[in-house]
């Protein structure tokens, strides 16, 4: 259920009430002056839509213009939000490898040089090895990112 004063849709396209600018007007001239050009508009009824254009003042109002005409329609920016790779990525495994190599290692190292247990450096790799594998037994057979070769874009 939306409310009149939603800005976007349940699938992420934006309401067609948000506003628009200068650059949205140019656009939608551009395509009149296309259907201009294709004889589907008189000069006084192109003249009629490019005044309707100025006066618009949301995507609704501009979508409205070219109801009657089939394409070109003016190309709207999106107002989606383009994902940007981020620490998210990183699975949680990766970062607990990486912290028990960080604090694990300089321990090992200090009590193998204080003690004479360097067998203790094995433990930290140890551990990073075995999440990682469990990692890997987790991931479902056709996940990409269980996948160690990379993929040619196809």
């Amino acid at each position: 259920m939306h409310s009149g004063g939603d800005h976007g849709s349940e699938f992420g396209e934006p309401s067609p009430e948000v506003r628009i600018g200068t650059p949205e007007r140019r656009a939608a001239e551009h395509a009149l002056e296309v259907h201009l050009s294709d004889k589907r508009l008189d000069s006084a009824e192109f003249e009629r839509r490019i005044a309707a254009c100025e006066q618009a003042s949301n995507r609704a109002a501009l979508l409205r213009i070219f109801a009657d005409l089939p394409a070109p329609h003016p190309e709207l920016p999106s107002l989606t939000v383009t994902p940007t790779e981020s620490d998210e990525d990183v699975p949680p495994v990766a970062v607990a490898g990486c912290l028990a190599l960080v604090l694990g290692l300089p321990v090992a190292v200090v009590l193998g040089w204080a003690y004479g247990t360097w067998w203790a450096l094995a433990v930290p790799v140890a551990v990073t090895v075995a999440m990682a594998y469990i990692e890997h037994l987790r991931r479902p057979p056709g996940d990409p990112a269980a996948r160690s070769d990379p993929q040619p874009p196809g």
